[in-house]
């Protein structure tokens, strides 16, 4: 399954499908004191490419500076301190604990993430590629067929660990110059 982020930004985006159609999206509201981020789930409109028939809200995730940030997601407050926990020396690892059990492990890379499960990869970031040296392409997840049974939570934890990931990389709120975004209806 490969899923594609426009824009590449994660807090602000809309993910689609291979065929085109508008699985997720996300938008962040920005103030002084928590940005909160929501992730919404689409139902396709399966005759209307890019337009949705309904949505609901999977999940929020409230950003902390100074504190653990907060997943609310399956009617539950998560801390990330413990839902995602950091491990590993340098604390580029983030694992939880999947619907069937096992741990997956988040490796965060200076230009990708990657899902593994038991050393074996479930899911890969793809970062966009404007076309230099090779095709280009939009950023993209790939998700292999082990962790297809849990798409939703791959996804939400994906955006909580590329923001970590871009969080080293950028500035504080070049994000912000992407508005919230909303699929067409």
């Amino acid at each position: 399954m490969k899923l594609t982020f426009k824009p590449p930004h994660v807090r602000n985006t809309i993910i689609t499908n291979e065929q085109g159609h508008v699985l997720y999206s996300t938008s962040t509201s920005f103030s002084f004191d928590t940005r909160v981020t929501s992730v919404k789930k689409h139902v396709p409109n399966e005759f209307n490419i890019g337009k949705v028939e309904s949505s609901e809200l999977l999940a929020e995730i409230q950003w902390h500076t100074f504190s653990s940030s907060v997943i609310k997601y399956g009617g539950k407050d998560l801390l990330t301190s413990q839902f995602i926990p950091t491990k590993g020396i340098l604390g580029r690892r983030r694992v939880f604990q999947g619907p069937d059990g096992q741990s997956y492990k988040w490796k965060i890379g200076p230009r990708e993430c990657i899902l593994v499960l038991n050393d074996m990869e479930v899911a890969r970031h793809h970062p966009m590629n404007v076309g230099l040296r090779k095709a280009g392409h939009e950023a993209y997840l790939e998700i292999f067929p082990l962790a297809e049974h849990m798409v939703d939570l791959v996804v939400l934890t994906f955006i909580y660990v590329e923001k970590l990931r871009r969080g080293t990389q950028e500035s504080p709120g070049t994000d912000r110059i992407h508005a919230p975004i909303e699929p067409a209806n």
